[in-house]
Parts: structure tokens; C-alpha cells; sequence
């Protein structure tokens, strides 16, 4: 009888435990623990198999003709590639492509269907160089002369990152010079001197705006001061100005289009203002105060991040984030607002599904990856590392990371809890590394003041 009793109460606590460990811990935020130097590979099965949604947007459809990351923050201008099979194994000299020695400058790197184009400084020269993809091969350079010295202790520049069409390239430099390049043998189309027409704002560091390129014109962000020219629109083929609007300073903000329930806009970030634009004449159809008081360490220079009818935008360090919705009639409506959340100072931002992507100032000293809830903008996970204010791209349920010191990480696109991939024991570029990471063709392309890298980072198909 006794025996019989306590048989029966074993089998009755390992039913309960079987029962508990199939229902699991539910609300849990506890974040799992980076891995130094190697790929993390366990993986919650329900969230691999979760389709994530990247928001592409069907205006943008034929841009991926242009190239495979066209401009800064890629076809789709929300830093997330369509690319799929794209390994977090640890970056080596085994899968690295090529280097190619380059100069002073944060500009990103752009990249049509074979060829890359890099934007730096060396000496007293602006240099625009296209390159092979595959082998890093020149094919042809462009300089320039300059003469900008930055009067803070930051990078002569340049600042601003290249754009694509399907025949030119268009890059502004220190001095507020607008190059149209033709992208088959670099020679020079035009030149138009934005400093003589419109004296932009002057302040601690260059121009800094990269241009947008929709539909045959080129939107800046240029901060005039000669009547109402902080925004200009240009003509692509001819370089003359179609109108300017506004009256306020210049920003970092390169400006946004979207066609919103049927509506274009043209979303911009100014030094006091996040507008919409009609893209045909300038015309403000809203603005909202929003943003930094402008210093050495404080400009607006995040370009908005449109998700659906959606507009995020984020400054600091202090200014923090905001996010508006676009009404059928043109209007907006704010939805939230938070100041400390996110307040990213240079840094882009992303949003998969329904969480937003980004690093926070360092103003307290540490800088923290954020995951921030679409909806409500409030917290869902963070992350105190290494890579500080970093930048990031969003590719095949991953988010590759480059911190701002040249340290590299992987983290998993999961809105529940933090997954680390990979995060590498020594930094990869050496420091400041302030452009953004780019993926082409299954090649990882990131660059520092002193050199331009390529990584194959395709998964292998050996067994």
C-alpha cells in the first residue's frame, strides 16, 4: 500500500513538471548573454519560423535596378535589405573579399549591380571612386580640390553619402559643391555651387545631407539662408533649381518620399521642424516642432524613418522620439512621443515588423541598442555593449551592427528579448567608425577613415 502510494505520487510531480515545462515562462524579458567571438546558434524555433515584415513599399519597386544599395540607407531608404541566406559567423581572413586603402570622410558607401562607389578625402582632394563589387578592382576616380578645414575636432569630411540613378551619380561635398558624375566612366556631367547660390548655414562641421534622388529630382537638405532655401529640389538632368521652401537651418536629415494613401510627401528633417512637402512645388502641407538645440554635440542629423503611414523621428542627445501618422486627407495625427526612450544622435533607425530598431546618445556616458514598441514607443528590450552608438542594417532576421570604435555584432530581429549572434572580441575598424554598414549581393561592406573592407558572409553550402 505504501509503495503503491508513493509510485503514484512520483508519477503525479513528473506529469506536472512535463506540464510546466510545456507551457514555459510567459512575459519573460530576460535577455540572453552575448557570445564573445563566436555565432550563437541555438534558436527559438517559433521565432525562426515567424515571417517578419521589412515594410517595403511599392513606390520604391524599381529601384532595385539601380543597384543594390543605391543611396543611403538602401533601395527602400529604411536600412533593410531583401537578401536571404546571410550568415553571422565570425568575420576572418578567410571569408574577407578585399581592402582597399581610402581616406578621411563618414560617407557611406553606395553600390549599383557590380560596382561600388566610395566617397573620401585625401589631402586636399574630394575623391569619388567606383569599384569592382566582387574584387574591389578600380575602375575609374574623380577629385576634386577643397580647402574645408572642420573647426571642431572631428573628420574634414566628407559627410555626405553618394546617390544613384540609372546613369549618374550625385554626391555633395564639404563645401557645398553638388557633383553629377556619369557612372560609367566618372567623368563630370555638372557642377552646381550651392554655397555661391544659397549660402548655407554656416556652422561646426560642413554640409552634411546627402541628396535624394526621386523621379528626376534632387531633394537637399541644405539649409540656405538666401530667402526661402532650406529645402531645395533640383533638376537631375540639368542641375537647375525647380523651387525652394522654408526658412530654418540645415540638418544631417537627408529627406524622405513616400507616397502615403495616394499622396506624395516629402518628409523632412530640418534644424526645428519635421514637415511634410509637396514634391512638385515645396509647398509645406504641416511641420512640427521637433529636435535639438543645435551645438557642437547636438544637431538633427537622423533621417526620418517612414513605416506604413507611419513617420518616426528621432534627435539627441535629449530631443528623443517622436511618431506621427499620416491621415487619407494629408493631415497628421501625433501618436507618441517620448524623450528618453530614443534620442539617437547621428545613428540611422529601422523598424521590422513591429518594432523599432536604435541606438540611444551617449549623454549619460553609455549609449544602449534599443527595441522600441511601434505602437506605444515604449521599451521592449535594450543592450549596453561595446559598439556604443553604432549603426546598423537589417538583412534575413538579423540586424548586423557596427559600433562606433569599429567593434562588430549580430543580434537576432526578435521584438520579445535580446538574442546575440555574435559579437567579436576585437574591434574590426579602427576608430571613428561613423557609415553605416552595407549588404550587397551577400557581401558586407563597411568602412573607417583608413580603409574600405568586403566580407562574403553567404552561408556555405558545404555539408
Amino acid at each position: 500500500m505504501i509503495l503503491s502510494y508513493r509510485i503514484n505520487r512520483i508519477c503525479c510531480l513528473i506529469l506536472f513538471l512535463s506540464i510546466l515545462n510545456t507551457v514555459g515562462c510567459s512575459g519573460s524579458s530576460v535577455s540572453e548573454p552575448a557570445v564573445s567571438g563566436s555565432s550563437n546558434r541555438q534558436s527559438d524555433n517559433q521565432k525562426s519560423a515567424e515571417k517578419l515584415d521589412y515594410h517595403i513599399r511599392p513606390e520604391f519597386a524599381e529601384r532595385e535596378k539601380l543597384g543594390y544599395w543605391p543611396n543611403l540607407a538602401g533601395p527602400d531608404f529604411n536600412s533593410t535589405s531583401q537578401e536571404t541566406k546571410l550568415s553571422s559567423d565570425r568575420l576572418s581572413d578567410e571569408n574577407r573579399l578585399w581592402t582597399i586603402e581610402i581616406g578621411s570622410g563618414y560617407s557611406t558607401p553606395v553600390v549599383g549591380r557590380d560596382d561600388l562607389y566610395v566617397f573620401y578625402r585625401l589631402g586636399d582632394d574630394e575623391i569619388i571612386e567606383c569599384r569592382e563589387l566582387l574584387k574591389g578592382g578600380l575602375k575609374w576616380k574623380f577629385g576634386s580640390p577643397t580647402t574645408y578645414e572642420c573647426p571642431v575636432e572631428y573628420s574634414n569630411g566628407p559627410y555626405s553619402t553618394p546617390t544613384l540613378d540609372e546613369n549618374s551619380l550625385y554626391a555633395i561635398g564639404t563645401e557645398s559643391k553638388l557633383y553629377c558624375i556619369n557612372r560609367a566612366d566618372g567623368e563630370l556631367k555638372w557642377l552646381r555651387d550651392l554655397q555661391l547660390d544659397y549660402e548655407p548655414e554656416a556652422w561646426d562641421f560642413p554640409v552634411g545631407s546627402s541628396p535624394l534622388v526621386i523621379d528626376g529630382q534632387i531633394y537637399l537638405n541644405l539649409g540656405g539662408t538666401k530667402g526661402k532655401s532650406a529645402i531645395v529640389a533640383l533638376d537631375a538632368e540639368s542641375s537647375k533649381t525647380i523651387w525652394t521652401s522654408m526658412e530654418d537651418g540645415r540638418s544631417y536629415a537627408t529627406p524622405r518620399y513616400a507616397l502615403i494613401h495616394g499622396i506624395p510627401h516629402l518628409i523632412v528633417l530640418t534644424d526645428h521642424y519635421l514637415a511634410s512637402l509637396n514634391p512638385e512645388d515645396g509647398a509645406v502641407r504641416w511641420q512640427v516642432e521637433f529636435g535639438v538645440k543645435k551645438s557642437p554635440n547636438r544637431v538633427n542629423a537622423v533621417s526620418p524613418l517612414i513605416v506604413d503611414d507611419k513617420i518616426i523621428a528621432t534627435a539627441g542627445p535629449g530631443g528623443g522620439v517622436i511618431c506621427l501618422q499620416v491621415e487619407p486627407d494629408g493631415s497628421y495625427k501625433q501618436l507618441w512621443t517620448d524623450r528618453r526612450n530614443l534620442d539617437s544622435q547621428f545613428n540611422n533607425i529601422t523598424c521590422v515588423s513591429d518594432s523599432i530598431y536604435g541606438f540611444t546618445s551617449k549623454w549619460n556616458r553609455q549609449a544602449l541598442l534599443r527595441c522600441l514598441s511601434l505602437e506605444t514607443g515604449e521599451i521592449q528590450w535594450e543592450w549596453s555593449s561595446k559598439l556604443m552608438r553604432g549603426s546598423m542594417i537589417a538583412a534575413d532576421g538579423k540586424l548586423y551592427l557596427l559600433g562606433e570604435s569599429g567593434e562588430f555584432a549580430v543580434v537576432k530581429l526578435r521584438s520579445d528579448r535580446l538574442e546575440v549572434l555574435l559579437e567579436l572580441d576585437e574591434p574590426l575598424l579602427k576608430s571613428p567608425s561613423y557609415s553605416a554598414p552595407v549588404i550587397a549581393n551577400g557581401i558586407l561592406i563597411l568602412r573607417d577613415e583608413h580603409k574600405l573592407q568586403a566580407w562574403n558572409i553567404r552561408e556555405s553550402t558545404k555539408e
